[in-house]
């Protein structure tokens, strides 16, 4: 990898975005040319595509991983498929809530978080996308995608750069949206749950037509909610249409629009450690504690999205793909929080600090896709080159200062008044990234060779600032061998790019891109015509120019980090019959601090607990002769983490989850519980002085009507 001040030669923009309609024409001019050639293709509709609905647990195929429809098990990289069958089943009700059944993942790394969906993949914040398009920019800035809108989630792990440009050493989240279908279906779902939890949600889609060449999909939710923290709403509302025009088997484009508007507050309490993780004098802090305002604090979300995913079949060889993205999110962000994050002389009151962010983002996302399959002599090629281009504008107002304090044991509000708070423009900030790639995975016999090369570009220009400019070559090379049996084993090394926004107040300088590698060896298990995956992966991933707390200033960063982690991976899905289905994982991370301030340096990285495990099991029966009934429990055991300077550790916790189910018709009763003993635990404590608070017992009751 370099750090050049360079631009590409030749400018990519008007390539990137593109003219979806005059490929449309061309299409559909080539129509009466290529019917004769439809006739041939004798793979029907229903079989599994990498971006389609998967019945049961078991994903067989996967796009995110290559950005073609590849197999998992010929894919060398470990990849975990959380379909929408499963996050139906164990009742998951955010993004995080998918995640707890998933190996190298951690899905609430830090507790209960109405804000975002905050996870570690192989102990490094992975990068969100959706539909192969990265989702958003900055911190705080877009509302959370809801998993009833998904038809899967994919969990890429390990750097994939050399795809999707600017993205995570330790992996990313691809959430694929549900998109119009041939068979009508429609399903109404009602919901009510602990903290007066109420949604109703509808999902309809089908042919309007009777050739089937036009298809719909209309997704709405609407929820009025509580949350575990007092004063604190979790209120969403989406509308998600969108259209498929299929004129022939060749040509297919998709709209999707997503509205979403969300009403909600700060779950996130930052509360110190005595009282939480230490003893105090007065006791354990309450988890319901609102730390910040009522009538004041908020996490409002308005956001809107036009996605555009285009593919034509040119012929037997050549495949174009196009996806667009418009999206403009506009966030309303204000709370309050203990600050220092330590109680004061009388051991129950804590300072508190107040911070107000509005931000409006506008981002337009392009990926264009060329791929062809061809031989050369015994060697078969699946061979990708792509450009891709991301722009995003970001306009914000902002202001913080001191609040009153607040005692953590009595809280005492209204001592606050906000109404001389006057905001200030923040500069304009532009962040342009241009990108492009080749990929070709060669099979020869039963060998497998992925290799893949991009260069990409960055540009950030802030009004009236500085203009920071990156660029990098990144690149992976992967070998798999396909057994007979299903076995396959894979060796792989990739490589990520990251750029970091901002100037360096130790050094003066604009901060350099955050570089990672990883080596990947594992095996794949799936036999052949079940619905089966065993996974087994070792690694060893680095990471260098890491931003880390200042020891002269906790309020700073520094950029003097690389960090390692090592671990080892197994996961099992298992359709143990038609009536049968288990996940089990577990997880060891071996994390290191390689180089970074005295304080953290040969320490374990904040927040990664060195063992995950877990183990889920769902079965469906009969009851006097009568079918429908369903029965599922889990068991989650997340292992001790620390705080960044080994000097304080968050104990381990066990906690369990289950369901029951009965369905009879068109009706399906569901009841999912999640955290069944109501434990109170913190998933991570950092040597800045907080904790976060777990999630509580859960109960929701769904009821869904199909038709």
């Amino acid at each position: 990898m370099s750090r050049v001040v360079a631009s590409p030669p030749f400018s990519l923009r008007p390539l990137v975005l593109g003219l979806p309609v005059l490929v449309a024409c061309f299409a559909v001019d080539a129509e009466e040319a290529v019917e004769l050639e439809a006739q041939q293709i004798t793979a029907p509709r229903a079989v599994e595509q990498g971006n389609g609905p998967v019945e049961g647990y078991v994903a067989k195929r996967s796009v995110g991983a290559t950005k073609t429809d590849t197999p998992i098990i010929e894919t060398p990289q470990s990849i975990s498929v959380i379909t929408a069958d499963r996050i139906r089943d164990q009742g998951s009700l955010t993004i995080q809530d998918s995640l707890r059944y998933v190996a190298g993942m951690r899905g609430e790394a830090y507790g209960l978080d109405s804000r975002g969906d905050f996870a570690l993949i192989r102990g490094v914040a992975p990068t969100l996308f959706l539909d192969g398009l990265q989702q958003s920019v900055g911190f705080y800035t877009n509302s959370r995608t809801d998993p009833f809108t998904l038809e899967r989630v994919e969990v890429i792990k390990g750097p994939s750069s050399m795809l999707y440009g600017q993205s995570s050493v330790g992996g990313l989240l691809n959430f694929v949206s549900k998109r119009p279908q041939a068979e009508q279906k429609s399903e109404l779902q009602l919901q009510y749950g602990s903290f007066d939890r109420k949604q109703i949600a509808f999902d309809s889609t089908g042919p309007l037509d009777e050739d089937g060449t036009l298809l719909y999909r209309v997704v709405a939710i609407q929820r009025d909610s509580q949350t575990q923290v007092d004063h604190t709403k979790d209120n969403r509302l989406v509308f998600m249409p969108s259209l498929t025009w299929r004129p022939n088997e060749q040509f297919e484009w998709t709209l999707m629009a997503n509205v979403q508007k969300d009403d909600s507050g700060t779950t996130s309490s930052f509360l110190p450690h005595r009282g939480t993780v230490l003893g105090a004098p007065y006791g354990e802090i309450g988890s319901e504690r609102f730390v910040s305002e009522p009538g004041f604090d908020e996490y409002d979300a308005e956001q809107k999205a036009l996605t555009s995913q285009m593919a034509w079949r040119v012929d037997d060889t050549w495949t174009l793909r196009q996806n667009l993205r418009w999206q403009k999110s506009k966030v309303s962000y204000q709370t309050m929080y203990g600050w220092p994050p330590v109680l004061g002389a009388d051991d129950r009151t804590v300072n508190r600090v107040w911070s107000i962010s509005k931000p409006e983002v506008t981002i337009w996302s392009a990926d264009h896709q060329a791929e062809s399959r061809f031989d050369t002599g015994p060697l078969q090629h699946t061979a990708l080159v792509g450009i891709d281009y991301r722009h995003a504008v970001t306009d914000s107002k902002t202001a913080r200062g001191t609040a009153t304090p607040l005692d953590l044991y009595d809280p005492v509000y209204g001592t606050f008044d906000p109404s001389g708070i006057t905001l200030s423009d923040v500069p304009q900030q532009r962040v342009a990234q241009q990108g492009l790639y080749v990929q070709d995975q060669i099979r020869f016999d039963k060998w497998l060779a992925t290799l893949g090369l991009r260069k990409d570009w960055a540009d950030t220009r802030v009004e009236e600032g500085t203009r920071q400019k990156d660029d990098a070559v990144t690149g992976r090379v992967g070998l798999t061998y396909l057994f007979d049996n299903g076995v396959a084993p894979y060796i792989s090394y990739s490589e990520s790019f990251t750029p970091i926004i901002g100037l360096d107040n130790f050094t003066q300088q604009s901060y350099k891109p955050l570089e990672g590698e990883q080596w990947e060896l594992g095996v794949k298990y799936q036999p052949a015509g079940s619905n089966t995956l065993l996974t087994a992966a070792v690694f060893d991933l680095r990471e260098k120019n890491r931003q880390m707390p200042n020891p002269a200033n906790p309020l700073s960063t520094i950029q003097a980090g690389e960090a390692r982690v090592k671990g080892l991976e197994l996961e099992g899905l298992v359709e143990m019959n038609s009536n049968w289905d288990l996940i089990s994982t577990y997880t060891y991370l071996d994390s290191e601090v390689v180089k970074g301030p005295s304080a953290q340096q040969g320490k374990r990285i904040a927040s990664v607990p060195e063992h995950m495990a877990s183990l889920w099991s769902q079965h469906r029966f009969s009851i006097a002769g009568i079918s429908g009934f369903s029965a599922g429990a889990g068991v989650r055991y997340v292992g001790a983490s620390w705080d960044g300077t080994d000097s304080l550790k968050t104990p381990s916790t066990i906690l369990f989850d289950a369901m029951l189910g009965y369905a009879y018709q068109d009706w399906a009763f569901t009841l999912n519980a999640t955290n069944l003993e109501d434990e109170t635990y913190y998933t991570t404590c950092l040597s800045r002085g907080d904790c976060f608070t777990g999630n509580r017992r859960t109960v929701v009751a769904t009821a869904s009507y199909s038709f």
